[in-house]
């Protein structure tokens, strides 16, 4: 009710939390120059964080295509912020850091995660989106899809990774050769994925490393170990080989 001179006045709002900016933040004391390190509890917090993130770099993009890569997982849901914003989506190549040798309908689909969580809910001009052509190999499908990434620049503007509690990212697993043993190629499949579906085809450490800037979301309690030992890059399973450019 209106308070009077009798009664006590409302307390006063809390002050508003300014969120840190992603694109800012350095991590000091460790061997990453522009390493990002940002805690947001909320994960609606977190949500309309990336998507600002996101959406300042695709308009700062000066080159006729933003070239993105986005990951599955929990990604496609966060992604949504995007869908409140001022987005260009004409001008974004849409691809995707790894995708599994499914069905694009198949719900193990980075693809599909996206089409039904971000895609389908965009309104007027849509991003053209790459998807993996599984009707080839696995093997062909890898080397056509390092083609169309070549095509539309030879490197992402963004790439934007998940975590795994085991420090995989993509389909790039620790101790997988895929991993250890880089040949140059643009695009590799994997027949023998630690985690189901077995064979995926996923970008290389050498081109999410040549991306102008890497993004990587990693959510919840587990990923903390292995975070802190990339950040510090500490000498064993994940070595010096991880895909942060060294720079902002």
């Amino acid at each position: 009710r209106p308070w009077s001179c009798a009664s006590r006045p409302p307390p006063p709002p809390p002050p508003a939390t300014k969120m840190p900016s992603v694109a800012n933040l350095s991590l000091p004391g460790t061997a990453l120059p522009g390493a990002v390190t940002v805690t947001i509890a909320d994960g609606d917090a977190l949500k309309k964080q990336i998507a600002q993130y996101v959406a300042t770099i695709a308009k700062a993009c000066t080159k006729d295509r933003f070239v993105v890569a986005l990951s599955g997982g929990s990604m496609p849901k966060l992604l949504t912020g995007l869908l409140d914003l001022d987005v260009d989506w004409s001008k974004w190549d849409v691809f995707f850091a790894d995708e599994r040798c499914v069905p694009l309908v198949s719900n193990d689909s980075n693809y599909k995660a996206c089409e039904d969580h971000l895609f389908s809910k965009i309104k007027g001009e849509k991003p053209t989106i790459h998807t993996l052509d599984t009707s080839l190999s696995p093997a062909q499908a890898a080397e056509k899809y390092g083609d169309e990434l070549n095509s539309v620049g030879r490197r992402f503007d963004l790439c934007l990774l998940g975590m795994g509690p085991d420090g995989h990212t993509a389909s790039l697993f620790p101790e997988h050769d895929l991993f250890r043993k880089p040949d140059g190629s643009v695009a590799r499949c994997i027949l023998d994925s630690p985690k189901p579906p077995s064979e995926r085809v996923t970008f290389t450490l050498s081109t999410l490393q040549n991306s102008v800037r890497v993004c990587f979301v990693a959510t919840g309690d587990s990923k903390t170990p292995v975070l802190k030992e990339i950040l510090a890059r500490k000498e064993g399973k994940l070595d010096y080989a991880y895909p942060v450019p060294p720079y902002p």
